[in-house]
């Protein structure tokens, strides 16, 4: 098994390991994680996950006439693979980002988590690094972690 940031395999034969997360989260994972590079490419795959946030596409993110105040984006995960080649992946942790704005307060963060994704982190740490070279305040997000969640256009089960 390997841990990096921001990994993962081709579409085709990849399950997301999500756990208890909001069926919102995960759909959204399940599109970031078949449109990011492979993880046999683990700088382009790092790059693409810096650049598109889960909650679309970062143009269509700026044209909106109420842009959100934050945008989510796959900081940490693992990627392994068992006997038939079937790759898995687990995201660990996200960085949610203050769009081009100072740092906010948790409970803001908090709010917007509750409201987009109805997610309750195992924890929020608010950083002190800029997400951008000239600012974006940014904290890390813990998800909670569990059992495996299928490929795309696999139905996940509810027990």
């Amino acid at each position: 098994m390997s841990s990096t940031d921001h990994q993962k395999s081709s579409p085709v034969s990849t399950a997301l390991v999500a756990g208890p997360l909001p069926q919102s989260l995960i759909l959204a994972l399940q599109r970031s994680l078949s449109l990011a590079p492979s993880s046999l490419f683990p700088r382009a795959r790092r790059l693409y996950f810096d650049k598109y946030p889960l909650e679309g596409a970062p143009q269509e993110l700026d044209a909106a006439t109420s842009p959100r105040p934050f945008r989510s984006f796959v900081l940490q995960e693992t990627t392994s693979q068992d006997e038939q080649g079937q790759r898995t992946t687990q995201v660990h942790d996200l960085a949610l980002v203050h769009w081009h704005a100072p740092q906010a307060p948790a409970e803001d963060y908090l709010a917007y988590l509750q409201s987009q994704w109805q997610l309750d982190p195992i924890s929020l740490t608010l950083e002190e690094q800029a997400w951008f070279r000239d600012g974006g305040a940014w904290a890390r997000i813990k998800l909670p972690g569990a059992g495996p969640v299928p490929p795309e256009g696999v139905p996940a089960s509810s027990g």
